[in-house]
């Protein structure tokens, strides 16, 4: 019969540690830890529309509804008309083909966007909502 280990509470002890550790890690993913959107402002659509060379260089978060595809060319992306769910008018955004695959009129998404030269609203990464 081999030996009793000398502490029977260290075998408990370590998978209450693992235990905590995982819970500690599903909280975290579940919180919006590590989420590439939760830390950006909303782009003000408004004072957007009205002077876009204020904005260059900023990158936003923009919840909208797609409302029309402007222009695609395979291999670089497409140009959509957007709907910002915060109001205002129909927004402009270019969609790299790296970044957009599926996207249709009427689906919803939640956009991570970089103002560029000439107000262009650059998709950088996007998701359904």
């Amino acid at each position: 019969m081999p030996p009793l280990p000398a502490n029977p509470r260290k075998p408990a002890s370590i998978w209450s540690a693992a235990t905590l550790m995982v819970s500690l890690f599903a909280v975290a993913l579940t919180s919006g830890c590590g989420d590439k959107f939760s830390d950006l402002e909303v782009l003000p659509t408004e004072s957007y529309m009205k002077k876009p060379g204020d904005f260059l260089g900023n990158t936003y978060t923009i919840r909208a509804q797609i409302d029309s595809q402007v222009k695609w060319e395979k291999g670089v992306g497409r140009i959509l008309a957007v709907l910002p769910e915060s109001g205002g008018a129909r927004l402009p955004v270019f969609v790299p083909d790296a970044v957009g695959g599926n996207l249709h009129i009427g689906q919803r998404y939640e956009m991570r966007a970089r103002i560029e030269a000439g107000g262009l609203i650059y998709v950088e990464s996007l998701r359904k909502y």
